[in-house]
């Protein structure tokens, strides 16, 4: 353990004054600068696959990259319910991709991502971003396996317009923001806001200083974690605890006390309050945009965007809005803002193993750490990039923000739970603040509570094994035998499954044993795009449709005309197009028909234009797929009724 700590504080003092800037020319990367066409060994272009988390990278991502880099782009997007689960996987069963483009890799272990990520610590363009960015981002081990693209960028939201007319300044420091309140507060100020019992008229309400919404815990952690960040999460000794007790290695007594006493401290100043707990995102939006009774939220560069949304079609009501840092002491240069990733960027280990490969992926992250690069990782919204020369942020919004941005004083976002996937802990503290606040509960109990909460949330999860998977399957394989644990359950001639595609299933199949996690991952409920959808659309049903809907279908659906059609034997063959992908399609040993009715099991939302035959709303895939694990005695292997042929 010694040996680790020293181990990191050397490289910790190396990142200090190597990527400070002060020897920004001594680092040489192992990419090559040559522009030179480089070829694979079958003297093809080389092929790199992407893996994204949707809406994490704009529509001309891959286009803008091959027309730059010699070099041929696969992008695979992941599903964002499950995606750490889903390249766990494929990491742990030689199946990873070569980038991966993920908010959620951040909350892999350091061991795991030592093992199966590329640590990018020595090439020149980690240079290009914030130091705070580069502490956030390193390891125990001293690696730094992933890079921030673009986030969202949280700081405090204050009405300008109002600012002026009332002869406000902007704060430099804690104390002059507490003042700051308590003078807008002492100033009486009135003003209006729809009566609820009869839309037509207002009522009068008091003027409040500063509004923040806190119903969610993600606002009381960034309040939280920014306040005392310079005391107790930043530096190498601070990182190393937070690093052990994501591992269940440390406590927070006797390390937060002080943190949890300048938390109190804000309600003591009447910065927070414990109404702000109750209060809805919308209305808190709405007293700062629309009826100007309040002055400052905490809110990320989409305070812009809400601004225009709320006033369009009442332009002469609308306010000039600009972002403020939030400040957390009196001494110089410690006022921050607070920062969430959009994605993460890394290059995984595997792909790192092929020299000529590595050589071009180093290029293009060199490419994707410039401002230029960084659009390319954003849909269209705007965002804020961690980059030392970032031209992006030009709107007279960030002015007063743009020295905590050049000076680097932007915190990127971690969690106390570490590698899990969830904010027990964070939810936990935030529900339990108003005990604390009203002594109710002590320091130390809520800490220690904290810690109990991280325990659980760490543990390893009861797993039922329901069984194994033989062998490594595609996803037309995977769709394939998801199909036949349809059949084993509903009374059809064919099932329909999409792949790359909603209603479906993206995921392979990976070897090992079957359990609750696995059933997740391969669960069509869980498909790309099955959220928030109405229960209908999740509801299995059998559908009656002639050979030609159910091709047209497949054809019109699915990514590249691929779908697991169970209950046939199928030749399927990766390099046709459309419908000529299926080379054969027999059915009891008799051609598919393209006029004649089958019965088709499917997800309602697979098939909604379809005659609907049966509804089997008590089905759900875990029971089917279950049952169809028992009926074949429990071992699953590639279907052989379906052939893949070149």
């Amino acid at each position: 353990m010694m040996k680790k700590r020293l181990i990191l504080l050397f490289i910790g003092l190396f990142l200090i004054f190597q990527l400070g800037g002060c020897a920004a020319n001594t680092i040489q990367t192992t990419s090559s600068s040559s522009s030179e066409q480089t070829e694979n060994e079958s003297g093809g272009k080389i092929q790199l696959v992407f893996e994204y988390q949707d809406g994490r990278v704009s529509k001309n991502f891959e286009e803008k990259l091959e027309s730059l880099f010699p070099m041929d782009i696969v992008m695979d997007c992941v599903t964002s319910t499950i995606p750490h689960l889903r390249l766990h996987e494929e990491l742990t069963h030689d199946m990873a991709p070569d980038f991966v483009l993920c908010e959620f890799i951040r909350r892999f272990d350091d061991e795991f991502l030592a093992q199966y990520f590329y640590d990018m610590g020595a090439e020149s363009f980690v240079n290009n971003y914030y130091l705070s960015a580069l502490e956030s981002c390193t390891s125990a081990d001293g690696g730094l396996y992933y890079l921030p693209g673009p986030s969202y960028v949280y700081g405090i939201a204050y009405d300008k317009t109002a600012f002026r007319e009332l002869g406000l300044s902007v704060p430099k420091n804690y104390s002059e923001f507490v003042k700051l309140i308590k003078d807008v507060e002492a100033m009486g100020l009135k003003g209006t806001k729809p009566d609820p019992h009869d839309p037509e008229k207002t009522i009068e309400v008091p003027v409040r200083a500063f509004v923040p919404t806190m119903r969610w815990c993600d606002m009381s952690a960034i309040m939280f974690n920014t306040i005392n960040y310079a005391d107790c999460f930043r530096g190498i000794s601070n990182g190393v605890w937070l690093d052990d007790y994501q591992k269940g290695e440390e406590s927070m007594v006797g390390h937060l006390e002080g943190a949890a006493e300048k938390y109190l401290k804000l309600f003591e100043d009447g910065i927070l309050t414990t109404d702000l707990w109750e209060m809805q995102p919308g209305t808190r939006s709405r007293m700062l945009y629309e009826y100007h009774t309040s002055l400052m939220t905490i809110e990320s560069q989409q305070a812009f965007q809400i601004n225009a949304d709320y006033t369009r079609d009442k332009p002469e009501i609308a306010h000039e809005i600009g972002l403020m840092p939030i400040f957390t002491s009196d001494n110089p240069n410690s006022d921050y803002l607070y920062a969430i990733p959009r994605s993460f960027v890394s290059i995984t280990a595997q792909g790192a193993k092929n020299s000529e490969k590595l050589e071009m992926m180093l290029k293009i992250m060199e490419y994707l750490s410039t401002t230029e690069g960084q659009m390319l990782l954003v849909d269209g919204s705007d965002y804020f990039g961690f980059l030392k020369n970032d031209t992006s942020l030009t709107s007279d919004y960030y002015a007063d923000v743009m020295d905590t941005i050049k000076e680097g004083r932007v915190i990127t976002n971690f969690f106390f739970e570490g590698a899990k996937n969830g904010d027990a802990v964070e939810t936990y503290m935030h529900d339990a603040t108003p005990a604390l606040v009203n002594g109710e509960i002590t320091i130390n109990e809520w800490l220690k509570t904290a810690d109990e909460y991280r325990d659980k949330a760490i543990s390893p999860k009861p797993q039922n094994n329901y069984g194994t998977i033989a062998e490594n399957l595609e996803p037309i394989q995977a769709a394939y035998v998801d199909g036949l644990a349809y059949l084993s359950s509903m009374d059809a001639d064919l099932a329909y499954v999409p792949v790359a595609s909603a209603f479906g299933t993206r995921s392979c199949y990976y070897s090992g044993t079957v359990n609750d996690d696995t059933i997740k991952l391969i669960s069509t409920e869980n498909a790309f795009h099955v959220t928030n959808l109405e229960e209908k659309e999740l509801t299995y049903v059998v559908a009656e449709m002639t050979g030609r809907e159910l091709m047209d279908r497949i054809v019109e659906v699915c990514d590249n005309a691929m779908a697991g059609l169970a209950g046939a034997e199928v030749i399927y063959s990766r390099s046709g197009e459309g419908a000529a992908h299926y080379v054969s399609i027999k059915i009891n040993g008799e051609e598919l028909d393209m006029n004649k009715t089958y019965r088709v099991a499917a997800l309602w939302g697979a098939v909604p234009k379809s005659k609907i035959v049966e509804e089997h709303p008590e089905l759900k895939f875990k029971n089917m797929f279950i049952k169809y694990l028992s009926d074949i005695g429990g071992t699953i292997t590639a279907p052989k009724e379906l052939s893949i042929v070149d």
